[in-house]
């Protein structure tokens, strides 16, 4: 049996597809003080000494230039009944993202929205040019974890953990 070992962005997408993950909105607030927001997978812890975490962001994304700016981001990590505010972070227009979301902002982060299973408050600590992303290394200062189940992200669907 010959294996096929092309990868275009489709093959490699589906790939990674059979790679869970959980799912995050990555939020900030812009010059004028309005939240932006955006869906992120691609979020890992990187240390414990300091305590880091990185998160991924197209280079399209609207909401990256004001997180670069801003200098600090929030990662919320949304919770099993989430996918509605995944999807709606992800395929909203951008000003219309939070709209009847309530939020508060934690000082030297970006926006916590309510009812996440937990939460970072970060400074940006790094940028890195990785392809059509930017990886942003955040320094995290602040968090929380309320518990309950995570939304997950498998194979384009979201989802949940069955125990």
């Amino acid at each position: 049996m010959q294996r096929d070992t092309r990868l275009d962005p489709a093959r490699f997408r589906n790939i990674m597809g059979h790679y869970p993950t959980g799912v995050t909105v990555v939020t900030a607030l812009d010059h004028d003080g309005r939240p932006v927001g955006l869906t992120a997978n691609s979020v890992t812890s990187v240390s414990l000494q300091p305590p880091l975490v990185l998160v991924c962001v197209s280079e399209r994304s609207s909401s990256l230039g004001a997180i670069l700016r801003a200098g600090a981001f929030a990662v919320n990590v949304l919770g099993a009944n989430g996918a509605a505010t995944a999807v709606r972070f992800a395929e909203t227009e951008t000003a219309r993202r939070f709209e009847g979301i309530p939020y508060t902002v934690e000082e030297g982060g970006g926006p916590v929205l309510e009812g996440v299973v937990a939460w970072l408050a970060c400074t940006v600590y790094r940028t890195f040019e990785a392809g059509d992303h930017l990886i942003l290394v955040g320094r995290v200062h602040g968090g929380s974890a309320a518990g309950g189940d995570p939304l997950l992200f498998f194979q384009g669907r979201y989802g949940r953990l069955d125990p």
